[in-house]
C-alpha cells in the first residue's frame, strides 16, 4: 500500500487536467462577455481578495521581493509574505499589465489545481490499495461538499461556499495559493506515514521539511496544521505500541526521526512568521483585523454530516490496523481543538480535514462493503457530495453572462485607473470610495487609502475621513482638513461620488475627467498631513507623513 503505478499516475494526471480545464470554462465565458462597456476583473467569486492578489503580483512586477500591504497608507518595511505572488508577478512586464497578471494568475490556478488533485491521489494511495476507491476519493476530496447548501436563503452562508479550508472546491476553482499549500501539506503527511527506516528516515524527513517550506510560502497556517496532525500521529503511535507492542505498525522511532528532521527544516520559518507579526506594528494590526472565526459546531456537523458516519465507522475499524492509520485518527481528534482555539483565524485551521474524513469513509467501504452494495454506496455518495460544487460552478456561468460590478468593472473606471497609472508618481496614495479603492492597486502602482477589509488598517477611522472629503455639503475647511489628515495625493471620483460633490474637491486641481470619472490632484500642502493619534494609538508611530511607499 502506498505505491502508485505508472498507469495510475497517467490516469490521475489526465483526470486532474481535464477537471481543471473544466473549472476554467466559466472564466472563459466571462472574458468572452466583456466589451466596450464592461471589463472582466478576472474573478468570479471573492473579487475583493482577488484584486488584492493581483495587487501583490503587481508589486513583484515592479521589483519588490518583500510584501507591503497596498491597501493602507502607513509606511512599511516589508516582510517575506505572499512570495509566490511576488515571484509570479515578475513574469509580467510592459503594456497591458493587468491582463498579463490575471492571465498568470489563472495559469497558476490551473497548475495548482492539477498539483492538488495529484497530491490527494498520492495521499489516498497510502491508505487504500483499491484503485477505484483512490479515484472516487480524489473526486470526493476535490469536489465534494455536504448539506450546507440547504442554508442558502436563510442568512447563514454554507461552509461549502465560504470556507476553502473546509472543503476542496473553492481552492481548485479560484485560490491557487491554498490549493498549492494543500498539495504540499498532503505530500508531507503522505511521506511521513510511508517513509523509510534507518538512514532513509532522515532523508525522508528532509523531503517532508522541504514540502512544508513550500506550504509555508503559500499558506503558513498549513504548516501549523501539519504539525498538529503529525504530533497527534506520533502520540497515537506511542500509545498504540505501548498497549500492543506486537501490533503491525510503523516503528515509532523512524516516524519520530522523520518528523524531527522535518521540524528542524521548518521551525525557523514559523519563528520568523511569529516574530514578524509580533514586532512589525503594521503586520500586527493587520493580523488583529484579519478575524476568521469558526462557525457554530452544528454548521460543521451539517456540512460534514454526509461522511461523518462512515468516517467514524472507518475510524473504529482502523484503530487496530496499520500504524499509518494513526494519522487520520489523530487528525479526527485534533480537528475540533484546532478550529476552536482562541485565535482570530480559527477557520483556517480546518485546512485539509475533509481529506481525512474521505480517507476514513473509504476505509469503511473497503472493509465492510463489496460488490453491488459498494457500487450503490458510491453512486449515492457521489450524488450527495457533488451538488454544492455543481451549483457554485453553474452560478459562476450566470455571473459571467451578466456583466455587473464587482465581477466586472465599468470600462470608464478602467480608463481612469490607466490614466492614474501612467501619470501619477509611483507609491502615491489615492483616496476614493471603498469599492474603487479595492481595484486601485490592481491596476496601478499606487496605494489605496481604503479598499480591503483586513488590509486597510483602522478602516472605520479612515472611512470617516473619506466620508468628510467626499461630502459636498460640508464646509471646505473641514474637508481640506480631512484631506490633509489622510495624506492622500490624489482623489478618485466615480458617478456616485460626483453626485455628492458636484463642485469637486477643495484643495485639489482637476487633472482627469472622462465618462463620469474624475481624478483630482491634491494641491493644498499635502505633506502636512498626519494621521490622527486615535487611528495610530498603540499600533504605529504617530509621526507619520505620506511619503512615497514604493514597493521594493
Amino acid at each position: 500500500m502506498g505505491g502508485v503505478t505508472r498507469a495510475e499516475g497517467r490516469w490521475a494526471a489526465a483526470f486532474a487536467v481535464i477537471l481543471s480545464l473544466g473549472l476554467a470554462l466559466p472564466y472563459w465565458a466571462a472574458y468572452s462577455a466583456q466589451g466596450e462597456e464592461w471589463r472582466f476583473s478576472g474573478f468570479l467569486f471573492g473579487v475583493e481578495d482577488g484584486n488584492s492578489y493581483i495587487a501583490d503580483m503587481r508589486q513583484g512586477a515592479e521589483g519588490a521581493w518583500l510584501f507591503r500591504i497596498p491597501y493602507t497608507s502607513e509606511p512599511q518595511s516589508g516582510a517575506l509574505i505572499y512570495l509566490p505572488f511576488l515571484l509570479l508577478g515578475k513574469l509580467a512586464g510592459g503594456a497591458a499589465m493587468h491582463e498579463q497578471l490575471t492571465a498568470l494568475f489563472h495559469l497558476a490556478r490551473f497548475a495548482a489545481a492539477v498539483a492538488m488533485l495529484l497530491a490527494v491521489y498520492r495521499f489516498l494511495a497510502c491508505f487504500t490499495a483499491s484503485v477505484p476507491l483512490r479515484r472516487w476519493g480524489t473526486l470526493a476530496v476535490g469536489f465534494g461538499g455536504g448539506f450546507g447548501w440547504i442554508l442558502l436563503g436563510t442568512g447563514a452562508y454554507p461552509l461549502e461556499f465560504s470556507s476553502p479550508e473546509a472543503f476542496g472546491f473553492l481552492s481548485l476553482f479560484g485560490l491557487p495559493h491554498l490549493a498549492a499549500a494543500r498539495a504540499c501539506l498532503l505530500l508531507a503527511l503522505a511521506w511521513l506515514v510511508s517513509g523509510g527506516s534507518g538512514s532513509a528516515a532522515k532523508r525522508d524527513g528532509v523531503k517532508i521539511g522541504l514540502a512544508l517550506v513550500l506550504a509555508w510560502l503559500f499558506q503558513p497556517l498549513a504548516v501549523v496544521v501539519a504539525w498538529a496532525v503529525a504530533g497527534a500521529y506520533l502520540v497515537l503511535l506511542f500509545l498504540r505500541e505501548r498497549i500492543e507492542p506486537t501490533a503491525e505498525s510503523a516503528p515509532l522511532r523512524d516516524a519520530a526521526v522523520r518528523a524531527l528532521t522535518a521540524a528542524a527544516v521548518t521551525v525557523p520559518l514559523l519563528v520568523y512568521s511569529a516574530l514578524a507579526f509580533a514586532l512589525d506594528p503594521v503586520l500586527r494590526q493587520w493580523a488583529a483585523q484579519n478575524t476568521l472565526p469558526s462557525p457554530p459546531v452544528w454548521q460543521y456537523l451539517l456540512s460534514y454530516g454526509i461522511l461523518l458516519g462512515p468516517a467514524l465507522a472507518g475510524a473504529w475499524l482502523a484503530r487496530k490496523t496499520y500504524g499509518r492509520w494513526m494519522l487520520p485518527l489523530g487528525w479526527l481528534i485534533v480537528f475540533p481543538i484546532l478550529v476552536y482555539l482562541p485565535l482570530p483565524v480559527q477557520r483556517r485551521l480546518a485546512e485539509g480535514f475533509w481529506t481525512a474524513l474521505v480517507v476514513l469513509a473509504v476505509h469503511f467501504a473497503e472493509r465492510k462493503l463489496a460488490g453491488g452494495a459498494r457500487r450503490a454506496a458510491f453512486i449515492l455518495g457521489t450524488a450527495l457530495l457533488l451538488p454544492a460544487a455543481v451549483f457554485f460552478w453553474g452560478q459562476s456561468f450566470l455571473r459571467a453572462a451578466a456583466p455587473a460590478a464587482p465581477v466586472f468593472l465599468p470600462a470608464a473606471e478602467v480608463h481612469a485607473l490607466e490614466w492614474l497609472d501612467a501619470n501619477a508618481e509611483p507609491g502615491a496614495v489615492v483616496l476614493s470610495s471603498y469599492a474603487a479603492g479595492n481595484v486601485v492597486p490592481a491596476y496601478t502602482d499606487l496605494i489605496a487609502f481604503i479598499g480591503h477589509g483586513p488590509e486597510t488598517l483602522h478602516r472605520e477611522q479612515k472611512q470617516a475621513l473619506v466620508d468628510i472629503v467626499l461630502d459636498g455639503t460640508l464646509p471646505d475647511g473641514e474637508r481640506i482638513a480631512a484631506l490633509r489628515e489622510s495624506g492622500a495625493h490624489y482623489v478618485l471620483l466615480g458617478p456616485g461620488e460626483l453626485e455628492k460633490t458636484p463642485a469637486g474637491i477643495p484643495g485639489c486641481g482637476l487633472v482627469y475627467r472622462a465618462d463620469g470619472w474624475d481624478v483630482w490632484k491634491v494641491t493644498e500642502d499635502r505633506h502636512a498631513g498626519v494621521l490622527s493619534a486615535g487611528i495610530q494609538k498603540g499600533t504605529v508611530s504617530n509621526a507619520w507623513t505620506p511619503a512615497k511607499n514604493t514597493p521594493g
